[in-house]
């Protein structure tokens, strides 16, 4: 007797289907099974549904495709430069360590753009780009919108959901571009750019209080924030009974965040490993709706936040700080930060703040609003300390140092320097528990309205600053020039001056090792006691790009910015700048520093410009291609990496110093790696409006 052959799959599918159908019942397919690292590609313009998606020739066309496919570990879905999508992308599946499934763009162009038009789902808050409960994810060079003027709900840009208990781990946010995400202004502070939100509320609204969620190894770096309510770029974890301090390994690196209705940046319920750190924050706190400041910690354990740079918070009610250490925070860290024109001040210290060190930062005209001051210290712990900070209020602030909530401060090693008004130190008496030691005053009537009870080693001379109050801004925190203004003159009364401190973070705002012995009062830490020497800067006479192929005849010496890149023929450009110094009026200069700036810069993680000298006959009108010199002699190279609004340099002292017979000199500046579409940057020109290059002469 035979046994009845096994039916295939197709049969029992179709079998089910006919079942179905005469039941009334519609079957629809389910998404087809795909090995793991799969690549994708969706193209809005040329692609379809229909096509199996795994190569740029056949792309997938809609959000709804996929947002349909559950993804595997290893799987990358690439978006068409260029492309525009309205809907929220909210893909499934999660990735595994080593190999996370990373969202991308491909193609040349502009970065893909997601247009969420005002998403409601999830219930309690939703994002354009939307993660729910999943993780190992990495999501690269995306344009994201998420603006509706007719619904108002909470929502953000990308938004990272979990609602399950502990970690989602792995989750990076990497070179992109979030605006104009509009929420209800009276919702919590879930809502914005780029948030990270652990909560006991599930994406139907439905709670079960008590229950812990966060996240691990998060990553954002690179990106830009802009126009945005409520928040920059955050993490929030909420169990409904608390805020669980439970996140860990969360990094805010390089972002530029800017025009925000609420905070700035904040590093909320993290555990450990929570750092932030060469970040920009302009204009946050736009309104005084609510507390806000630009950026700051909450929940947090041994935070730190340094190599920032904030300023232009003009609301936040009573906040509007910088800087905050704010509830059951323990042994954060601020350092090496700059600080400027924040209405609310430059920090605020809550009640169970505790161990805090602020050090080695630079403040200039902070607290200036009404009633604010410079610090909000309500904190009653002992174990905090404040030193070795330079303050600068100028000539059109009127402000006070303290809002004394709290008698327990360490305050050492401080320059409060004051062209404008200080209204008083306190709003009340220091009692002794206040510990004020070592510091600079300048003038010294800051110190006669309320000052502490007893102040040994207080310097109430002109502690001779070079130029404080230059009011620089967007500044490259890893250029060692940056704010010289606040640097102590060699002829300083503060040098040696202040009193040593242990476990001090070992060197200066500057990156100047400190020494054994006494430090210098302020940010400055000295090295020899010399001078300073005096530098001169010149801007080009002539700057050019050239372009090869087809345009090897065109001359782009108008152009507000020039451009270097490797590439196919037609596309490859190499840039050329001129500088005449014929008013410097030493024979050698001692140092010599081509600088220029990046205002632009495709995806490719890194590239390689060189810089050459070249003959200087050429002129900005008539350069092009066919008649750009060569480069005569290697000068130096620079690896350049994919984030905008930086500063580079070029060393060129041996070739000023060499042609000091006619104080003019001609750089080409050129890729000559392999050829890449994505591997183009651009720098300002001396057409630009601001951030033109640079020749910086030392003497």
């Amino acid at each position: 007797m035979g046994f009845p052959r096994k039916r295939s799959s197709v049969a029992v599918l179709l079998v089910v289907a006919m079942l179905l159908h005469m039941a009334g019942v519609l079957y629809v397919a389910p998404e087809p099974a795909h090995a793991a690292g799969t690549t994708y590609y969706v193209d809005s313009v040329g692609g379809n549904d229909t096509n199996a998606g795994t190569s740029s020739s056949a792309p997938w066309a809609t959000l709804a495709k996929v947002n349909a496919t559950t993804f595997q570990p290893g799987d990358k879905i690439l978006f068409k430069s260029g492309s525009v999508w309205t809907g929220q992308l909210w893909p499934k599946g999660s990735g595994t360590s080593g190999n996370p499934i990373v969202i991308d763009s491909y193609g040349s162009g502009a970065k893909p753009i997601i247009n969420g038009a005002g998403t409601t789902y999830p219930a309690n808050t939703s994002g354009a780009v939307m993660l729910y409960n999943q993780e190992y994810w990495e999501i690269n060079n995306l344009e994201v919108t998420n603006f509706s003027s007719s619904i108002v709900s909470s929502r953000a840009g990308i938004l990272a959901y979990n609602n399950q208990p502990g970690l989602k781990n792995h989750i990076y946010v990497r070179n992109c571009y979030v605006h104009d995400v509009n929420s209800d202004v009276n919702g919590n502070k879930i809502s914005g750019g780029i948030i990270f939100f652990g909560t006991h509320i599930d994406e139907d609204g439905n709670a079960t209080v008590g229950l812990q969620a966060g996240f691990n190894d998060v990553l954002v770096e690179n990106n830009h924030v802009a126009n945005v309510t409520k928040e920059g770029i955050r993490t929030k974890s909420d169990a409904g009974n608390g805020y669980p301090k439970i996140s860990t390994n969360i990094v805010f690196r390089g972002n530029f965040v800017e025009e925000v209705w609420g905070d700035g940046m904040v590093l909320a319920e993290v555990l450990s490993g929570a750092l932030a750190e060469y970040n920009t924050v302009k204009n946050h706190s736009k309104t005084s709706s609510g507390n806000y400041a630009g950026l700051w910690t909450h929940y947090t354990t041994g935070a730190v936040v340094q190599f920032n740079e904030v300023y232009g918070g003009s609301g936040g009610h009573n906040d509007g700080e910088a800087f905050d250490s704010d509830n059951h925070c323990i042994g954060d860290v601020f350092q090496y930060n700059y600080s400027h024109n924040n209405s609310g001040g430059l920090l605020l210290v809550m009640h169970s703040a505790t161990n805090l060190k602020f050090r080695y930062n630079i403040s200039e005209n902070d607290g200036y609003r009404s009633g604010q001051e410079i610090f909000f210290y309500h904190s009653a712990n002992a174990g905090n300390e404040i030193y070795n900070n330079t303050i600068y209020v100028g000539p059109q602030v009127t402000t006070q140092i303290f809002d004394n909530g709290s008698n327990m401060v360490k305050f050492y090693n401080n320059i409060i320097k004051a062209d404008g008004t200080i209204t008083k130190f306190a709003e009340k008496a220091w009692s002794a528990s206040a510990v004020f030691q070592n510091n600079s005053f300048y003038p010294a009537t800051i110190d006669d309205i309320n000052g502490p009870a007893a102040h040994p080693g207080l310097i109430t001379a002109d502690p001779q600053l070079v130029h404080p109050g230059a009011g620089e801004t967007n500044i490259n925190m890893n250029d060692p020039n940056r704010l010289n203004g606040y640097k102590l003159q060699p002829t300083s009364p503060l040098m040696n001056s202040g009193v040593s401190l242990a476990n001090n973070g070992g060197r200066d705002f500057w990156g100047t090792a400190l020494g054994n012995g006494k430090p210098d009062i302020g940010a400055f830490e000295h090295v020899s006691g010399g001078p300073i020497p005096p530098t001169v800067s010149y801007e080009p006479t002539a700057d050019s790009y050239v372009r090869d192929g087809a345009y090897a005849g065109a001359n782009y010496g108008t152009e507000t910015t020039m451009m270097v890149k490797a590439d196919a023929s037609g596309y490859a450009r190499k840039s050329y700048v001129k500088f005449d110094y014929g008013t410097f009026g030493d024979s050698s200069a001692a140092s010599a520093k081509v600088k220029v700036y990046v205002p632009a810069v495709n995806t490719d993680a890194a590239r390689t410009v060189k810089l050459y000298s070249t003959d200087k006959s050429w002129s900005e009108t008539g350069i092009t291609w066919n008649n750009a010199p060569a480069g005569t002699t290697f000068v130096g190279s620079v690896v350049m990496s994919n984030t905008v609004g930086t500063w580079y340099e070029f060393d060129v002292t041996n070739d000023v110093n060499s042609q000091m017979s006619d104080k003019l000199v001609s750089f080409l500046l050129v890729n000559e790696g392999a050829d890449s579409s994505k591997g183009d940057v651009s720098f300002n020109t001396k057409e630009a409006a601001s951030n033109k290059p640079q020749l910086v002469l030392t003497q």
